[in-house]
């Protein structure tokens, strides 16, 4: 197992640039919970925390698109340290705000900006991943390169929650964004240095002007959409079982086995060469992942929510590799980051509705009603591979024959 990603970690640049984005995308998992950490515990407020979260979690998410389209148009090293020093400077200014009382107004408006300017850092390294390794011959590295850094991101969203936790409580309320701060400064400018690793840039757009336009690109985000939710429903619905069960600390736990069960399922899944077409395996790993959450609205203690979240955990770097894979084989060199970027973006902004749903869900109908929401968002995004299956054949058709390479049996849908 361990050979493919030694395989893929000798491809050139790829431990410097996989280096570089690890340390700038760790904050990504530290700024909403210590957004929510400062705002709760200086105003006793969780709804101003809410919303000051959301304007930063949306906007990144949005902002993203605009800031890989320049990528494309113009290059990483030129857009990666300029946003992440506006990023930076409007984090610590947000972390002021916070502390010294200011209007929500004003707070949100720091938020938005720290969004709009936070780098892509992950579909930045991703398309150099994609740069690297290009053809047929390299597509079986190439998912061991997009299994580590999905790996990578379980790795993050593991860490960076307890590392801001224990900035903001032992040491200072702000600490956990101004950390973020330097982090992103730091990875940033570390990553903009490598420029033989980085993609070409393509001073001319495509003849779509979004990405998004661009067959089979809309298919996968749909199904982003829909896996984003099965994240942020999962967590919502964690969080109330963990309470409702009186032991509301182990919530974090619970997260955490997810974790542990996505970065094994993406160890042994990024190892492996499948001949299945990567459509019909993104349906088969949305199937295994609704059936592995069945059984969690019916689940009575703790010890079986905590096994069965490692089993549901499974399938989630796997879908991940296999939505950026799709992706980078679908969209040209010219549109590659933002196309990555808008598949980042439906994760996000799903992340978001799933946690709005379950919510609601918890508050009208209570844990066990919420937990199916996961199992739907789960075959919501089957459906989309599904009803997108002979689109997607199509596009790949095309971009196969756009890039002049012949494949034979790759594409088959």
């Amino acid at each position: 197992m361990l050979t493919a990603y030694r395989t893929a970690l000798s491809t050139p640049g790829a431990k410097a640039f996989t280096t570089s984005g690890f340390i700038a995308r760790l904050p990504i998992a530290m700024i909403g919970l210590g957004i929510v950490l400062m705002v709760s515990t200086l105003t006793g407020s969780y709804a101003r925390a809410a919303v000051i979260s959301a304007a930063f979690q949306v906007s990144a998410a949005v902002g993203s698109i605009y800031t890989s389209r320049w990528a494309d148009r113009i290059g990483q090293a030129r857009i990666l340290l300029p946003l992440a020093l506006v990023h930076a400077a409007a984090l610590i200014a947000l972390a002021a705000l916070i502390e010294t009382g200011a209007p929500l107004v004003t707070s949100g408006l720091a938020a938005v900006l720290a969004g709009l300017a936070q780098p892509a850092i992950g579909s930045l390294v991703r398309a150099r991943w994609a740069n690297a390794l290009q053809g047929a011959d390299a597509a079986p590295t190439l998912r061991s390169g997009f299994a580590i850094e999905s790996i990578l991101d379980e790795l993050i969203f593991t860490l960076g929650p307890m590392l801001a936790a224990f900035l903001a409580f032992s040491v200072a309320l702000p600490l956990p964004l101004v950390a973020a701060a330097v982090l992103v400064v730091i990875g940033s400018w570390t990553l903009a240095a490598q420029r033989a690793s980085q993609p070409p840039a393509h001073g001319h757009r495509a003849r779509h002007r979004s990405a998004l336009l661009h067959p089979g690109i809309a298919i996968v985000f749909c199904a982003a959409l829909g896996t984003g939710a099965v994240f942020g429903s999962f967590e919502v619905s964690v969080v109330a079982f963990t309470r409702e069960h009186g032991r509301p600390e182990f919530s974090g736990l619970v997260l955490a086995l997810w974790s542990v069960g996505a970065i094994l399922g993406g160890l042994a899944y990024g190892a492996r060469h499948l001949h299945a077409s990567l459509a019909k395996q993104a349906i088969a790993l949305g199937i295994v992942s609704a059936c592995a959450l069945v059984p969690m609205p019916f689940l009575g203690t703790l010890g079986w929510l905590g096994a069965l979240t490692v089993v549901a955990g499974l399938t989630t770097a796997p879908a991940l590799i296999v939505m950026f894979s799709l992706t980078a084989r679908l969209a040209p060199s010219a549109l590659l980051t933002e196309a990555l970027a808008w598949v980042n973006s439906g994760l996000a902004l799903g992340f978001s509705a799933g946690n709005v749903l379950a919510g609601v869900i918890v508050d009208s109908r209570g844990t066990s009603a919420a937990f199916t929401v996961p199992v739907a968002m789960a075959l919501a995004a089957t459906a989309a591979y599904a009803l997108g299956r002979r689109a997607l054949g199509r596009a790949l058709e095309q971009a196969h024959a756009s890039a002049g390479l012949q494949q034979p049996g790759a594409i088959s849908l």
